[in-house]
């Protein structure tokens, strides 16, 4: 598993520029880091561990920066050299903090994005589901709605029709039924 410059500053609570200082002298003294295609140094879970023995070395006070660059990169090549004891530092802000290996909460952080990741996509493929069915009740709604349009519309031509036609039958009716005055006069 490889780490980002930003990722491994944030873990180990420094900057970045401080991260590539720290970087650099362990560096000078032959520890390799992975670099992509660019150049740029990406962090192993291994190399978590050689920054964490640094940063305590150096917290520690006893030795100058190089020299707790060259105590990590012999302690990282399992050389015989003894290192101070670094399994409790004491950092500026006065909490206590322990050498514990960062591989395990790297894991419990990974896995606890895993988990917000899942549920994230079970609520988005619920909305999405919601979509789904509000477009299907909006276009069965639409396609009811322009299904009685079409039927209003078919009934008011019928009833156009029906008035026309009774429109044309009135004026002969009111002829033949009634009798003209003449009519009315003398057949009587």
């Amino acid at each position: 598993m490889v780490y980002s410059p930003a990722d491994i500053a944030s873990l180990l609570n420094v900057k970045e520029s401080t991260l590539r200082k720290y970087s650099l002298l362990l560096e000078e003294f032959g520890y390799e880091f992975s670099r992509n295609a660019q150049g740029q140094r990406w962090y192993s879970d291994k190399d978590v561990s050689v920054l964490k023995r640094f940063m305590s070395l150096k917290q520690n006070g006893a030795m100058s920066l190089k020299e707790c660059a060259e105590g990590v990169y012999l302690w990282s090549k399992g050389s015989d050299v003894t290192l101070a004891d670094t399994t409790q530092v004491t950092p500026h802000n006065g909490n206590e903090r322990h050498n514990n290996d960062i591989t395990p909460v790297i894991q419990q952080e990974m896995i606890s994005m895993r988990e917000l990741i899942e549920e994230q996509s079970k609520q988005i493929k619920s909305l999405y589901e919601q979509l789904g069915r509000q477009n299907t009740y909006q276009e069965e709604r639409d396609r009811v709605l322009l299904d009685t349009i079409e039927q209003l519309r078919d009934a008011v031509q019928d009833q156009r029709k029906e008035q026309l036609l009774l429109d044309e039958k009135k004026p002969e009716q009111s002829i033949e039924e009634k009798p003209s005055l003449w009519n009315r006069l003398f057949k009587k």
